[in-house]
């Protein structure tokens, strides 16, 4: 599939996950918020990054937040659980800064843009 086109489904079929995110691409090209479909899908999907990292800070803010039980087994997995929300919030951190990296190169002049190149001859 060309990276210029957008598959539209038939009625009544299965939608596919990155539904949305091609739904929110398209409003993004077709605005001119973006200067490729490429380009649009990578900023809805750091806008989805951003807000699920905001998730799950609000969710570390409740858990650190919380006074010790004195259950043992319950302080025990509450800490576990602030480690696994860090790590989380690492591992998003990292796509985040992976994303506005392909942003910027794919801001560059001579950019790989696999939808203008399938409109240039091969000939020409």
């Amino acid at each position: 599939m060309s990276e210029g086109i957008v598959p539209l489904r038939q009625k009544g079929e299965a939608g596919s996950a990155l539904d949305r995110f091609d739904i929110a691409a398209v409003a993004l090209l077709i605005g001119g918020q973006a200067a490729s479909l490429q380009a649009a899908r990578a900023v809805v999907i750091l806008n989805d990054l951003r807000a699920q990292r905001d998730q799950m800070t609000a969710v570390l803010v409740d858990v650190r937040g919380r006074e010790p039980t004195g259950d043992p087994e319950i302080d025990d997995t509450n800490a576990n659980l602030i480690t696994a929300i860090n790590s989380g919030i690492v591992q998003i951190d990292l796509f985040i800064a992976r994303g506005q990296v392909f942003l910027a190169q794919a801001a560059q002049p001579g950019a790989y843009r696999p939808e203008a190149s399938a409109r240039t001859p091969t000939n020409a």
